[in-house]
């Protein structure tokens, strides 16, 4: 048929397709009008008026015929045509973007080659007729693009497939920006389609269209969905205390699995620390936990990789984390003496370096015994005063002592301790404490995790230890209370711990907070009371733990037991473990490509721990090589919190040091 119409008419047929049909000759209406009319005057002359007439079929075949050779003859008089787009050479540009993401070295192109194999031999090879005749009758524009678009200058050569990021909608967007004032044909996108920028390509699409910019697309890679473990993300502390255990998330993305198992291998800058083992149900991204341990200090980073998956761009996962030595301070305040708040002190201060217990404990009507203080003057006139005083400690741990122990002032200073400052608040069994202290309708009863009504206290047995403690599933994975390295001895040891007292029955966990253990009745009878729990507030977080009696641990146990110290030092560990400095500088991600926007945010605050809006912030990034740029910072709002923000380029592979000065009225000269 296509070899038909070219011998017919001297073209192919796909040039009537694409073309627009059109008269070479375009008379007047009212010529057109005037020769209908007398067409019309001759068929009556001719057929209806004479006296011979015919009839029937034959009158009719007769004037069909007429008036067919009548058109056909008006058809060729108008000198029909067909009008063909056509391009003068190299008069208009074409760009042709090229994806250069990780994605395309996924090995699913036809031959087992690579996407990036595959488009490098259908563009850019000698073989390849594509890229030569494109040029001919265009200026050919060519691009690479990931996270940003760049110009591709030696062909194939510089693609590399190493672009953390797929941004196909920023790419088209901006090829079609750089065209602008010269006349751009079309966009040609070749691309395997993964993208993971949340920018609507749809969007950009219909934008173009409206301009009458045309894109083309040129898929790459296998049409059918390859079975494939992704490692999406893993969350993890930026900054911990040395030797604490680090609760790492990652999570896990199945696509064509059923339910299966996956090998998570951890090291630690290059070095193996942990290999673990995962059950997932499969055809969808489920989190899984990992437990660590920072044994040194220092900036370690920690590199996360599934083992034996097809895309092996796509199973490798990095974290940068600040591995600090302290000793990071923790106020503890003591109502009436207690075993509880000697055993805890001696448990603390007997091996642990890095967390400092700093204590007044009331001995008797305005008797206050300073333990652990760092001079003369710590604490002389009790707990603090001022919010400056207060938020040097990085943790406050209240035991059994009453609400009117504090002035109203002190006790919103504590809630702005833990809402402000970041701090962490730890409130013990006891009592005073809880609703036994008269904490309902105080800011300190907005931090608990757990409700106050302000009823005196539900009756148990304080003489007797009568609750066995036992974690629950969210706690069980926690880092403070794992009392071992292995998950199962740990449990095992929750297991074997001797019963506690729990002075009085709080049973309401506030919306939000984490129950982690219960205090069950070891006769067995009534509900279980909530041990421990957890929440977040404000930049802190708060944790309460009911029980008054944990002492009975190390005396109860072996002596070779180190349950009771252990609970404490990861109870403390962890309860210092978020709180922030007063200037925090760190890059938005752990992890940039090559050719990346860096955001530098940088947290300045005063004494009072204020967002400190009028300073002069610069922070000064140290590259791999030594050479070292500096950033302006400005400040604004993000994320609901007040920063300073300021963005480079990474131009340099390797580890980079970001170092911060900052000056200002309210704050003085700071760095960091």
């Amino acid at each position: 048929m296509e070899r038909l119409v070219q011998i017919l008419f001297g073209h192919e047929r796909a040039v009537f397709t694409n073309g627009q049909f059109g008269f070479g000759l375009r008379p007047h209406p009212a010529v057109i009008v005037a020769g209908a009319l007398l067409f019309c005057a001759f068929i009556y002359f001719v057929y209806v008026r004479p006296r011979a007439r015919l009839r029937g079929t034959k009158l009719a075949a007769l004037i069909s015929l007429r008036v067919a050779l009548f058109a056909l003859l008006v058809f060729l008089l108008l000198r029909p045509v067909v009008v063909v787009p056509s391009v003068v050479p190299r008069s208009t540009s074409v760009a042709l973007v090229a994806d250069d993401s990780r994605s395309m070295q996924i090995a699913d192109a036809p031959g087992r080659r690579t996407r990036l194999e595959a488009v490098r031999a259908a563009l850019f090879s000698e073989e390849s007729k594509f890229l030569p005749r494109l040029q001919e009758k265009f200026r050919t524009d060519l691009y690479a693009f990931s996270g940003e678009l760049g110009a591709l200058r030696g062909g194939g050569e510089e693609l590399f497939g190493e672009g953390a990021s797929s941004d196909l909608g920023g790419a088209v967007s901006e090829a079609a920006r750089r065209a602008a004032g010269v006349p751009l044909s079309a966009v040609v996108l070749v691309s395997d389609g993964a993208a993971n920028v949340p920018r609507d390509l749809g969007a950009v699409l219909r934008e173009l269209r409206a301009k009458n910019l045309p894109v083309y697309t040129v898929g790459v890679g296998s049409a059918e969905r390859p079975t494939d473990a992704e490692l999406a993300r893993v969350q993890m502390p930026r900054r911990v205390l040395v030797g604490s255990s680090v609760n790492v998330e990652a999570f896990v993305r199945l696509s064509g699995y059923g339910p299966t198992k996956v090998l998570i291998a951890v090291s630690e800058d290059g070095r193996a620390v942990k290999t673990e083992e995962f059950s997932l149900r499969g055809g969808e991204t489920e989190a899984v936990r990992l437990e660590l341990t920072a044994a040194t200090a220092g900036v370690h980073r920690y590199t996360f990789e599934l083992a034996d998956e097809l895309t092996l761009e796509n199973n490798r996962r990095e974290a940068l984390v600040e591995v600090i030595e302290g000793p990071l301070r923790v106020l503890y305040v003591e109502g009436e003496p207690r075993w509880e708040h000697g055993k805890m002190r001696s448990a603390v201060t007997r091996n642990e370096k890095n967390v400092e217990l700093v204590s007044i404990l009331r001995t008797g009507e305005n008797k206050l015994y300073r333990q652990g203080v760092s001079g003369e003057q710590e604490l002389i006139e009790g707990f603090p005063k001022t919010e400056e005083e207060l938020f040097a400690y990085h943790g406050l741990v209240l035991g059994s002592v009453e609400a009117s122990f504090f002035t109203v002032e002190q006790l919103r200073a504590v809630e702005a301790f833990v809402a402000r400052r970041g701090g962490g608040l730890l409130a013990l069994g006891g009592r005073l404490a809880f609703d036994g202290g008269k904490y309902a309708g105080t800011p300190l009863a907005d931090l608990l995790p757990l409700a106050l009504d302000g009823r005196a206290p539900a009756a148990t047995d304080k003489s007797e230890p009568l609750f066995k403690p036992a974690l629950t599933a969210r706690g069980a994975a926690h880092p403070v209370t794992r009392l071992n390295d292995d998950r199962a001895v740990s449990q095992k040891i929750w297991n074997d711990l001797p019963p506690v007292s729990v002075p009085e029955a709080l049973e309401g966990l506030k919306p939000g907070a984490t129950l982690l253990a219960e205090a069950r009745r070891v006769s067995g009878a009534g509900a279980p009371l909530p041990l421990l729990a957890h929440q977040r507030y404000g930049r802190g977080h708060a944790l309460a733990f009911t029980a008054s009696d944990t002492w009975r641990w190390q005396l109860k146990m072996d002596s070779k037991s180190n349950a009771h110290e252990n609970f404490w030092r990861q109870m403390l560990r962890y309860l210092v473990s978020i709180s922030p400095a007063q200037v925090e500088v760190a890059a938005e991600q752990d992890v940039y490509g090559l050719g990346d926007p860096v955001r530098v945010v940088a947290d300045v605050r005063d004494k009072k721990f204020i967002p400190a809006a009028g300073a002069q912030v610069t922070a000064r990034v140290v590259k791999p090589s030594g050479a070292s740029v500096e950033v302006p910072l400005r400040f604004t709002a993000r994320d609901e919190a007040n920063v300073y923000v300021g963005d480079y380029k990474a131009d340099e592979l390797g580890r980079h040091r970001i170092e911060l000065s900052a000056a200002g009225t309210k704050i003085g000269t700071m760095s960091a």
